[in-house]
């Protein structure tokens, strides 16, 4: 559940990580920065923008790129032409699968290949930005050419997929945003918008609300948390992704939308009950504020909006007003992820009178700096921030001009990092997609910058957790910062290596430890009186006033120290209760050497190996042969997977000649039963830890290190499991479309009106069975379809079972003259899935000529059609011999009944009159399966080689017909076959040697049936040092085009 509350919520304001529209008028330019994910070159768009031609070799995108990092990059010196035209390609090549780009070590020459065609290209000339300009019109229209006839790819993509390329050399903020990305980012940082005040999720996989906001819409019409939204105005929210769902709620102040809702338990209703609500300008609040006991003010600053220096000075008078003599403030900006700059400079211009807030700096523009001025300063009381790792930007900013002016005392944990600027430049193209370019770097007071390293605290604060499944007692944190980010910026002006004046270890029970956890460490929403909030109460008690900061954590030393002293008597008390003695190391204790134990390590399992979904411990033993006693041992593993890293393992006080023995499990822990997303928690369900289901096949190195508080510590050991994968389900499908319900003409096509069914059948053609699986159906037709019956449980599926299930919808008044849904089909435990999208006309209806009777199969099957459409789809056949009724006939076409009210159509040709016969109610038929994804085997030599290169072989095999296959190592792609002209056109064969990085590789092969119908295995390989010790993994991914081993054409 790590973090699902907080990736999953969102408020239908978006949260902003941003600087500001200063921004836009000091550089001349509109627009802000939101975090949206770039385009990707095979998104799918709508129906009119599909249908417009595009032409590539326009560089539309490319150019307006390459002038605005030319004109307004923050530093000139990290473009690099040349790497910008490889990574371009190689973005490209990743999102289209018909594109791989092949590039010999240190070459100056590429290949480009689309499909069964291919073109060299220089690039030796390449030496300046429009160089790639040029390069890329050459590549581009080689690319349009063989691209142009297949529906599949939208050739806008492929460029806005090479602008992103491009900007991925910059740094990792740089992004190319579609249209569709830049609308949804221009409403990020207003602070208002047309809504109904909700906040909303997806929970149990139905649209759930999780906050009514006091005084809006939603709130006065007495809508509660965990109501469940059916039905949006007339659409069903079955299956329909949480933006769509934002984006039919959004509208103009003053219009209106109905809401259809369900709620169980006291107060609830059967059925759905509609509420009308109307559109109003949501203000969100962005800051909240009250007294804390013995006179000490808090306030929540949580992102700077539009209005967050009003809303804080309006506080402040109310905190004032409350306490005229207010001893200090606690001033909190946990998890604030930035926003506008002037809101970040006027918050702290009030709490300074003086002095240099933030300076701007850039390479196409003069220094800028922002100055405090002592109208409106607060008085000088004592002042505490609070932060944490998500504190960022803007955040950043007012923590570190309080700090460098030593007007506060900063406490939690390090900062985020960010001291970038990014401005989006609008309308870049005639479609109006934006770049989001970092143009700028920020510094706090004394010329110093936050990037990369972020706002060190004065007083650190580190929970620790007493826990036999997750112990953290001495662990050290590892929180998300902006140096973990690929590409990142630094600055020479970084004050790096900074550490707190004090660090506190603190107390935090289980229970408080998994409920951070499901928060993804961010505050509670509303205001509890947590330790960190306690602690800065307390502290502004204990600091007198007048102290720079320094001075005032030197005041409050004792306080500090006595706060220390009991939180780790508190941690000893609970580790005694587990048979550890972590007593305090008594003065003059020297304690062993290094030298002076024996250490086992070892696992519960069997040769160190696990199956997926199953259970492993780490056991390690210490045994101390010395003559010393060793005090509050303690050991940390490392390791590159998140199944075996950081797991902390407690010993103690080992006595000489006395062994302690520690078990960490291993993997994954969580509440036994319960769902991602769910509200729902299992009765009695206790914590486990176990090795996720859909883990990889793969043999890691695993570290285990020891610490003690006296003495030496025990030498580090290693040890290395394997895990060995679950076989894998595969889902085959075939349906029918037919229009038999309610206002139905049942003429096999559709019209407006009519109630249709869908029926469904799925086998499961691969090796292994399936968990939680299920068939699911989305509208993607807006208000011109309502879905009724839409979801599917089909869990739990053997090799060669079939399950079949029929969906239904209303066709309303739509506006295409098509309905498109998407079908998908999954196991949610094993990430196993198969999707496509389905267009369906909406066309006149169809006359039936009479013709009634009973008929006999000829021959040995007669096929199955669903419609009378051109090419309609066959779904099945029917045994020869079998009786069925005819129900009406069209040209050579019969219509049968298949029983329980569904038909089908049938060759004349394969029925034979046959009077007097009776057809049995219900006919058997054998299912076609139009969709089965192709077959992979794939087998590496070992799963750990010490050499460059690792021999794969394999085979794809697919029941009709193999399109293509590719393969990534990493996200490289380092292969692609076309089957197109291939001897055999169901079956392609894999024997190649695979380049490897040090460390962990993921090689994954895809093969392809058709755009929709797709496999992919993927398999973990380590490759080792040549005396066999552990490497780590690159942290990048690696370069655009590294070294590959061709295997032919």
């Amino acid at each position: 559940m790590r973090g699902i509350e907080r990736l999953t919520k969102l408020l239908i304001l978006f949260s902003a990580f941003a600087l500001s529209t200063y921004f836009a008028l000091q550089f001349r330019s509109g627009g802000l920065w939101h975090g949206i994910e770039p385009a990707h070159a095979v998104a799918a768009r709508s129906a009119v923008d599909a249908k417009t031609p595009y032409d590539l070799t326009k560089l539309e995108a490319v150019t307006a790129t390459i002038q605005t990092i030319r004109d307004k990059y923050v530093d000139p010196t990290r473009v690099k032409p040349k790497q910008m035209l490889l990574s371009a390609l190689d973005f490209v090549q990743r999102d289209v699968a018909q594109v791989i780009v092949l590039r010999e070590s240190n070459s100056d020459e590429v290949t480009v290949r689309v499909g069964s065609q291919q073109m060299v290209f220089d690039v030796s000339n390449v030496q300046g930005p429009w160089d790639v300009s040029a390069k890329l019109r050459d590549i581009f229209a080689f690319l349009q050419q063989h691209l142009k006839t297949d529906t599949d790819v939208d050739l806008r993509e492929v460029e806005y997929a090479a602008c992103n390329g491009m900007l991925n050399t910059l740094d990792p903020h740089s992004v190319f945003l579609s249209p569709e990305a830049y609308r949804e980012m221009t409403i990020s940082t207003q602070g208002a918008f047309g809504g109904v005040g909700i906040v909303i999720s997806i929970r149990d996989q139905l649209l759930t609300v999780i906050k009514p906001m006091p005084g809006t819409p939603a709130g006065r019409a007495g809508l509660k948390q965990y109501d469940r939204i059916v039905r949006i105005n007339n659409e069903s929210t079955l299956n329909m992704p949480l933006d769509d769902a934002v984006r039919r709620l959004r509208g103009d102040p003053g219009t209106e939308v109905s809401v259809w809702v369900t709620r169980e338990g006291p107060g609830g209703w059967s059925g759905s009950k509609p509420f009308k609500l109307r559109r109003e300008v949501i203000n969100v609040e962005s800051v909240e504020s009250r007294m804390l006991d013995q006179g000490v003010g808090y306030i929540r600053l949580k992102q700077f909006q539009a209005g967050t220096a009003g809303e804080l000075d309006n506080a402040l008078v109310a905190l004032h007003r409350a306490e005229p003599k207010m001893r200090g403030l606690v001033l909190d900006m946990r998890s604030n992820p930035g926003g506008l700059l002037d809101q970040a400079v006027k918050v702290a211009d009030r709490f300074l009178r003086s002095g240099v807030v933030v300076t701007t700096v850039s390479a196409s523009e003069p220094r800028d700096e922002k100055v405090a001025k002592s109208p409106g300063t607060e008085p000088d009381y004592p002042l505490v921030v609070l932060v944490n790792s998500s504190s960022a930007s803007a955040s950043e900013i007012v923590a570190g001009a309080l700090k460098n002016h030593n007007r506060a005392i900063i406490v939690g944990q390090k900062t985020f990092g960010k001291g970038s600027v990014q401005l989006v430049f609008p309308d870049v193209t005639r479609e109006k997609a934006a770049l989001k370019l970092t143009i700028a770097q920020y510094l706090t007071p004394g010329d110093i910058s936050i990037q990369s390293v972020g706002i060190t605290p004065d007083i650190e604060l580190d929970p620790m957790t007493v826990d036999t499944l997750e112990m953290d007692v001495m662990r050290p944190g590892k929180r998300m910062s902006e140096r973990d980010l690929s590409k990142h910026l630094s600055s020479a002006r970084a004050a790096a290596g900074q550490k707190p004046l004090e660090i506190v270890r603190y107390n935090m029970p289980s229970a408080e430890r998994e409920a951070m956890r499901e928060r993804g460490g961010d505050p509670e929403d509303d205001f509890t009186m947590d330790f960190t909030t306690r602690f800065a109460r307390d502290l502004v008690l204990n600091v007198p006033t007048g102290l720079s900061r320094v001075e005032a954590v030197r005041k409050a030393a004792e306080f500090i120290d006595k706060v220390r002293q009991d939180e780790m008597a508190k941690v000893a008390l609970d580790l005694k209760h587990l048979g550890f003695d972590w007593s305090a190391t008594p003065a003059e204790s020297p304690g062993p050497s290094k030298d002076q134990y024996e250490v086992k390590v070892e696992t519960n399992r069997p040769n160190d190996r696990v199956r997926a979904g199953e259970s492993i411990e780490l056991k390690v033993t210490v045994k101390n042969t010395g003559t010393e006693p060793v005090y509050q041992l303690r050991a940390l593993t490392s390791a590159e997977s998140s199944y075996y890293d950081r797991k902390e393992l407690i010993f103690g006080k080992i006595e000489p000649g006395k062994s302690k023995t520690a078990i960490a499990p291993l993997g994954w822990c969580d509440v036994e039963g319960r769902r991602i997303g769910s509200t729902k928690k299992p009765k009695d369900g206790k914590r486990v830890c176990t090795i996720p289901k859909d883990a990889t096949t793969r043999c890691d190195g695993v570290k285990v290190e020891f610490f003690s508080a006296n003495g030496e510590p025990p030498k580090s050991v290693e040890i290395r499991p394997t895990i060995e994968e679950l076989p894998a389900p595969s889902f085959a499908y075939a349906y029918q479309i037919i229009d038999n319900r309610q206002g139905a003409n049942a003429d096999g096509r559709l019209q407006r009106g009519e109630g249709v069914s869908m029926y469904l059948t799925v086998k499961n053609v691969g090796r292994g069975r399936s968990f939680e699986t299920q068939a699911n159906l989305r509208n993607l037709s807006g208000d011109g379809l309502a879905l009724q019956a839409g979801r599917f449980d089909i869990s739990n599926m053997q090799p060669g079972d079939m399950r079949s299930v029929v969906f239904t919808w209303e066709v309303q008044q739509v506006a295409e003259p098509e309905i498109t849904i998407e079908l998908s089909v999954g196991d949610r435990d094993l990430g196993k899935h198969v999707n496509e999208k389905i267009k369906i006309p909406v066309e006149a209806g169809l006359s039936l000529a009479q013709d009634v009777g009973v008929s006999k199969v000829n021959g040995t099957e007669a096929p199955l059609v669903e419609s009378l459409r051109p090419q309609a789809r066959l779904f099945g056949s029917i045994p020869g011999g079998t009786l069925v009724r005819r129900l009406g006939r069209h040209g050579d076409m019969i219509k049968i009944d298949l029983g329980a009210n569904r038909f089908a159509f049938v060759p004349a040709s394969a029925l034979s009159d046959a009077p007097g016969a009776k057809a049995p109610d219900t006919i058997s038929f054998d299912t076609v399966f139009s969709h089965s994804p192709p077959a992979i085997e794939l087998t590496p030599a070992a799963l750990v080689v010490r050499g460059p290169t690792v021999k794969i072989t394999g085979s794809i095999v697919d029941q009709t017909r193999l399109l293509d296959a590719y393969m990534f190592v990493g996200s490289n792609k380092v292969f692609y076959r076309t089957n197109q002209d291939a001897a055999d056109p169901k079956s392609m064969k894999i024997d190649m040697d695979v380049s490897l990085r040090p460390g962990m590789n993921a090689i994954t092969l895809v093969g392809r049936q058709n755009a929709d119908t797709m496999s992919r295995q993927t398999i973990m390989i380590r490759r080792d040092g040549a005396s066999g010790e552990l490497l780590p993994s690159p942290k990048d991914d690696g370069a655009a085009l590294l070294d590959f081993v061709e295997d032919g054409p």
